[in-house]
Parts: C-alpha cells; structure tokens; sequence
C-alpha cells in the first residue's frame, strides 16, 4: 500500500513539473510573437479589458493581479462560487465549473466590444484558455509576481508598475 501511494506522489510531481515547463514553454511563444494579431497594444482596446476584469471582481472572483500584453492576458483571481468549498449537488453539475464560466464570460464581452472598437468580426481570443489551480501561499506570490513581471522579462519596461496595463491588488503589491 506504501508503494503504491508512493508512486502516486512521484507521478503527481512529475505531472507537475511537465505541467510547469509547458507553461513556461507556451509563454514563450506567446512573447515571442512578432506575427499576428496584437490587438491588445491599442490602449483602447486594452481599457476593454481592464473594465471588463475589474467589473467581476468580487462578483465572479477576488482579483488578485493582472498583466495585459499585445497578444494575451495573465489573470490571478480567487473563485467566489459556492461550489469552492462544498460539494456540488447533483442537479447543479452543470455549474460545476466556474473557472471556465468565467472565462468565457469574459472573453465573449471583451471579444464582442473589442471587435466593435476595431470595426471587424470574428475570433478575437483564442479558444482555450491555460488555467491552474494554486495549491499555497508561495504559489500565490510566485504567480503574481510572474504575472506583473512579464512585460519586465521582455524588457518593455524595468519596473513592473511601469506597466500601464498591470494591476495587483494593494495588500499583495506591498510584497512586489
């Protein structure tokens, strides 16, 4: 029975550190993109954006931090579904996942008023969205920190508050 439990851990942190070099991987791309749409670079449509992430808060979710680049967005919140913590009642299955409500509430108001701002129709956001669940408090503060420091490690800018389009709640920004 030890064994096996044993195993289970080993693969549980081998699945994670896969997990966590594909992300680093995937933001790679997502930063190196020189082609493609960057409609995130017009502080018009960035605005869309900030208004849309800071109208759910503490609605939809807590936002912790978010970073907003030419071609993709960082977001750190914490779920304000009741499913968190309880169990989900068998007729409410349906809601079980409200990460992936969010998100496509989310992209499906910005898309709809970026697109109009842009005077253009069709996909704005890429289907899928990279989520992960974080497990502690040094997670918490590696993400955010991550997060408000993408611009920085593409050299944009030299300080994370020099961003224009960063956010990081006030008792987290006291840390960074």
């Amino acid at each position: 029975m030890e064994k096996d439990f044993c195993k289970d851990v080993d693969y549980q942190l081998r699945k994670r550190r896969i997990d966590e070099l594909f992300f680093k991987k995937y933001e790679s791309l997502l930063d190196s993109q020189s082609t493609g749409p960057h409609w995130l670079k017009k502080k018009s449509i960035a605005a869309i954006v900030m208004e849309a992430l800071h109208f759910r808060d503490r609605k939809e979710y807590d936002l912790y931090a978010y970073c907003i680049m030419s071609n993709h967005v960082h977001i750190v919140f914490k779920d304000l579904s009741p499913y968190q913590l309880n169990p989900i009642p068998e007729k409410e299955k349906e809601k079980a996942f409200p990460v992936t409500k969010i998100m496509h509430s989310l992209k499906s108001y910005t898309a709809l008023m970026a697109n109009r701002k842009l005077n253009r129709t069709g996909a704005f956001w890429h289907e899928e969205s990279y989520d992960r669940m974080i497990r502690s408090e040094t997670e918490l503060e590696n993400t955010i920190r991550y997060t408000l420091n993408n611009p920085v490690k593409i050299n944009l800018v030299t300080d994370w508050w020099d961003w224009p389009y960063n956010y990081c709640k006030p008792e987290f920004s006291e840390s960074f």
